[in-house]
């Protein structure tokens, strides 16, 4: 071995391809009897992240199919297949190429000597069959690799800038350790250790799709870099002064990767990248003793990870106090003082850990069931916490439940399993995914299928739900909403209308509740509120505040003036109540929304005329709405 000069080459390509072995194990595989230069070849293309496994990967060549291809044009073997790569099994090719490296040699250098001289039958499969050029294949590792940028400045510091918000996640956790190995030095093992740590991050969410529990790696981990959970180290900034070299060696390197890729960025994959490559082999040793698949993992990261995207600094707003919300609430929820009521302490509480960055356990920040009979605010209750907690009645992510009542739609809610239609659409999962800062509405709970109930229990429980596609989605920062409408009827029956939640009334919706739902299901909500229904008096006031917010759409969307007599909203209520009662609140929004029809219809005759119209009033036709112009 030693005249082949394999000693010679880069440490680093060594210690990836275990000193060319993978070259042997390929002509074995092919049934040759000598190590060929197509077997270096797939030797490095099998090689997660190596440049030849780029140029396989650009042309779309898989490499196990070269070697299925290059095993059915191989001759019959005589004698025994080769053993280790030495003078006497390598090919003269493979010793011409070898031996033609510079000392220090890497995969470029090496691959640009192998090209060249593939064996016929190997060429003719990749130019003919696979329709690779060898020859932009050749020039591509001669270039000159573009230069990685630097990774720390001038001054020593690392510079945040060149990472991705996933990579500097992990900087952020690793600067928050305490080193194991020297007086406040970090090292590659507290690198690993601060990817495992980081929660929902590229190690835990690749720990789910290998079905391995991070957990063991954790403890291992913190074992061997020392330093307990949330213990401070170097401290917030890291620089040249506060790292190792041989992990300064790797932030560089995960640069290099980025560099290699296109990125201007050093992501979480870099980075792992940059681990896995180490020469020493910790980081895969580490991994493979908790029977973490490398191999796979590093795919998973390849090809299926997404990183957290960037936040957008957000720009000064006025955030409300509590009093003013409750107030807002109060304004928005017209006859549910009652519900205010129940929410405020919940709100409270919620409001002032956000702003505080506390979090006490680990579980989503509110869990709500409200019941009552369709019509009385439930959904407008929802939107309404959105802009309380977050800021806009937009964040909200609603569920149709009853789009869930079969054990096929699990697939559509948190996604299907590898290889089955589905795979990587769940709505939730998608949903946590995209923004998990957001109010989860799952109206009418009760029809869901058992399966997404069993789902659902884990979401309320943990805060936390598995997407089959690999992550684990967060949902810590969620408040999650349920409603129903079990016990509507006799509720209605029950309560009067504005006399706050009655004894009776709530006590017999209760125990419906409990004999649909399992104990443990009802017993991780925080809150059941029970939503009456409306007096007439309160109707009239919905209908007020619905025709002003209709004038104000009508005149900024079509720049016409609406307006009506007094007891318009009265009248209007008064309908909604003999004629849709089982609608509430939403049989009076349907009455005002009944007015837009006439009024195009009216601005139509009115273009065909030639005529402009300014001002209509609102007329109560039967049980309808029309309108009438009165610009003259």
């Amino acid at each position: 071995m030693q005249n082949l000069g394999i000693d010679r080459l880069d440490p680093a390509l060594l210690a990836a391809t275990d000193r060319l072995s993978g070259a042997v194990a390929a002509a074995v595989e092919t049934g040759a009897a000598h190590v060929e230069p197509s077997h270096l070849l797939i030797a490095l293309g099998r090689v997660p992240g190596s440049v030849a496994a780029g140029l396989f990967g650009r042309s779309r060549i898989p490499v196990e199919a070269f070697v299925d291809a290059l095993r059915t044009q191989s001759p019959p073997r005589d004698g025994l297949p080769p053993t280790e790569l030495t003078d006497r099994t390598a090919a003269a090719a493979t010793r011409e190429a070898l031996g033609a490296l510079p000392a220090g040699a890497g995969e470029r250098e090496l691959l640009a000597a192998v090209l060249p001289r593939l064996e016929p039958p190997a060429a003719l499969l990749l130019r003919v069959y696979a329709r690779a050029d060898l020859d932009q294949w050749v020039r591509e590792c001669r270039a000159e690799p573009a230069r990685a940028r630097e990774v720390f400045g001038d001054d020593g510091r690392l510079l945040l800038d060149r990472f991705s918000p996933g990579a500097r996640r992990v900087l952020s956790a690793m600067a928050a350790l305490e080193s194991g190995f020297g007086p406040g030095l970090l090292t590659t093992a507290q690198m690993l250790r601060a990817m495992a740590e980081v929660p929902n991050g590229l190690i835990e969410q690749g720990c789910s799709f290998l079905r391995r529990d991070v957990r063991v790696l954790r403890v291992q981990m913190t074992s061997l870099a020392g330093g307990g959970p949330g213990s401070s180290g170097p401290g917030g900034e890291l620089s040249r002064d506060n790292v190792q070299e041989p992990l300064a060696r790797t932030l560089q390197k995960a640069a290099a990767v980025a560099e290699q890729r296109g990125s201007d960025l050093v992501a979480e994959r870099d980075l792992l990248a940059a681990l896995l490559d180490t020469p020493a082999g910790l980081a895969a040793g580490l991994l493979r003793s908790t029977r973490i698949d490398v191999t796979r993992l590093r795919r998973y990261a390849e090809e299926y990870y997404e990183e957290p995207p960037a936040q957008e600094p957000d720009a000064p707003v006025h955030v409300p106090s509590l009093h003013e919300s409750l107030d807002w609430l109060r304004e928005r929820l017209i006859g549910q003082e009652a519900v205010i009521d129940r929410l405020a302490p919940s709100l409270e509480m919620i409001t002032r850990s956000l702003r505080r960055g506390l979090r006490l356990q680990e579980q989503p920040l509110g869990r709500f069931l409200f019941c009552g009979p369709s019509g009385t605010g439930k959904t407008l209750a929802a939107r309404a916490l959105a802009r309380v907690v977050y800021g806009s009645e937009g964040d909200v992510l609603f569920f149709e439940m009853g789009q869930f009542n079969t054990k096929e739609s699990m697939n559509n809610f948190i996604g299907a399993p590898p290889g089955f239609v589905g795979f990587g659409e769940g709505k939730l999962t998608n949903g946590l995914r995209d923004n998990p800062r957001r109010v989860l509405l799952f109206d009418e709970v009760e029809k869901a299928d058992g399966r997404v109930l069993d789902a659902l229990l884990r979401l309320l429980d943990e805060g936390r739900i598995s997407d089959p596609a690999g992550p684990v989605r967060d949902a810590r920062d969620s408040v999650i909403v349920l409603t129903s409408n079990l016990g509507a009827a006799e509720f209605a029956d029950l309560a009067q209308p504005g006399a706050g939640e009655e004894p009776e009334a709530t006590a017999h919706v209760r125990r419906i509740m409990a004999g649909f739902f399992r104990p443990e299901f009802l017993n991780r909500i925080d809150e059941v509120v029970l939503f009456e229904p409306f007096r007439q008096d309160q109707l009239e006031a919905i209908a007020l505040g619905g025709l002003r917010r209709q004038a104000t759409q009508v005149a900024a969307q079509l720049g016409v003036e609406l307006c009506w007599k007094e007891d318009m909203a009265a009248r209007i209520a008064e309908l909604a109540m003999t004629r849709r009662r089982e609608e509430a609140a939403r049989g009076v929004n349907r009455y005002i929304d009944g007015v837009l029809p006439p009024l195009l219809r009216l601005l139509d005759e009115a273009d065909t005329r030639g005529e402009s119209v300014e001002r209509v009033q609102i007329l109560l036709d039967g049980e309808r709405l029309s309108v009438v112009d009165i610009s003259g």
